[in-house]
């Protein structure tokens, strides 16, 4: 996705170029909500109401970030759609990979913290069967 926009930034003067380039893009920032979605019910479990929350943060965000880009290419020129596109493209990305970094720590942490209790567990249980030992009753 970065790519096609890097492309898209160097030849923004070629009219067949910008309408595939497009066309691209918008093939790859289709699944990127379905994912993101996906992810985060990974990460946490939650219900309806804020899977509605979600969705309408999406679409408030969206509709600001088409706001200002629309404020910015009017003041500015066609060309800064490109650099604001590039910009909150490369923004996205990184708190993609920070969001996948923070699960990946939550997960270690989860698996060690189990491991832990399960430890002392079993060592409670061994002090307790030294101390009273199981009488054969038969």
């Amino acid at each position: 996705m970065i790519v096609v926009q890097c492309l898209l930034l160097i030849l923004y003067s070629s009219h067949v170029f910008i309408f595939m380039g497009t066309c691209v893009l918008g093939l790859f920032i289709s699944s990127v909500f379905p994912c993101m979605v996906a992810l985060t019910e990974d990460m946490v479990n939650y219900k309806g109401c804020v899977t509605t929350v979600l969705v309408t943060s999406a679409g408030t965000g969206e509709m600001v970030l088409q706001l200002l880009t629309g404020q910015l290419i009017h003041s500015k020129g066609s060309y800064s759609f490109l650099l604001v596109s590039m910009i909150s493209s490369c923004i996205g990305f990184t708190v993609f990979l920070n969001l996948l970094y923070i699960q990946q720590l939550h997960r270690s942490s989860q698996a060690a913290l189990v491991n832990t209790q399960r430890q002392s567990s079993s060592t409670q249980r061994q002090s307790l069967l030294t101390q009273y030992p199981p009488s054969d009753q038969t």
